[in-house]
């Protein structure tokens, strides 16, 4: 009975050495993890998009910088050398610039990057953009095709003010400090905000920018509006040969084909009948 428990007590330090083994195994795996396979290049390209057309030009116009410790500052971006290091001839030829490899799509440009260029990651304190998705709207701008009927029913405007105060919290950690006096940081402020933080409501949410047009409404109007013109050409024509069209003509010719079968038949009725009653001629 001794020698089981022995046994039985063995058996239980050697799975639980194991249990732990394995543990700090999957810690350390976790820990050493690229940070590239967190980070959606998508996702991420969606807000360096939003903030190549909005927020740096806002601090340019102004001679100014965002503040060094910003998240959205375009030094910490972890794909920013990688990205500008991309060449796009036309729609279909992607280049990378630190080979020359041509690619016909930017996704496999992003592989490619991701295989032969890794070293390109910005070092140090990066910070992945796709993080910031909720208050730049990624969802909007990913799925432009897709109805947002339901979600806009099913909006909860509590959410979004949380939301909004995280964006001007962050908006406001990326303000230049002492170089602007208080009316030109709250202007700045204003301005890199409009765009972002005052359309999280239930209301501007799934508002697009003016020039934002999605391809597919680009493809679709090329497509339906040549033969809409054509249709219209057409029933005008149509109208037109209706109301000022050549028909007294044709009446005038179907008139006298009709006279000229009556008469016709007239006349076969005639002979017949002069036939049978042995050529003798009738009386009317």
């Amino acid at each position: 009975m001794v020698f089981h428990k022995n046994k039985l007590s063995r058996w239980i330090i050697l799975l639980y050495s194991l249990e732990s083994a394995l543990f700090f195994q999957l810690m350390h795996c976790i820990q050493t993890t690229n940070p590239k396979s967190h980070c959606s290049r998508p996702l991420s390209r969606i807000v360096r998009n939003q903030l190549m057309e909005q927020f740096y030009n806002a601090f340019q116009a102004k001679n100014q910088e965002p503040h060094i410790k910003c998240p959205l500052h375009s030094s910490r971006d972890l794909y920013s050398v990688q990205e500008g290091n991309k060449i796009e001839e036309y729609a279909s030829k992607w280049v990378c610039n630190l080979c020359g490899k041509a690619f016909y799509a930017e996704h496999y440009l992003d592989l490619h990057f991701d295989n032969r260029h890794s070293d390109k990651l910005v070092k140090g304190s990066t910070v992945c953009l796709a993080d910031f998705c909720d208050i730049f709207r990624c969802d909007v701008f990913e799925n432009q095709r897709k109805d947002n009927f339901w979600k806009k029913k099913l909006c909860k405007e509590n959410k979004l003010i949380v939301r909004k105060k995280r964006c001007e919290a962050l908006m406001r950690s990326c303000l230049p400090q002492g170089n602007l006096s208080v009316e030109e940081e709250f202007k700045l402020f204003e301005e890199i905000s409009s765009n972002t933080c005052s359309l999280l409501n239930c209301k501007d949410y799934w508002e697009l920018p003016s020039n934002e047009i999605s391809p597919w409404k680009v493809v679709f109007y090329a497509v339906v509006t040549p033969f809409f013109f054509m249709a219209l050409i057409v029933y005008y024509y149509a109208i037109w040969d209706y109301y000022y069209g050549d028909y007294p003509l044709y009446s005038n010719i179907g008139s006298r084909e009709e006279e000229e079968n009556v008469s016709g038949g007239y006349g076969l009725t005639s002979t017949h009948l002069r036939k049978r009653y042995g050529g003798r001629a009738l009386m009317y």
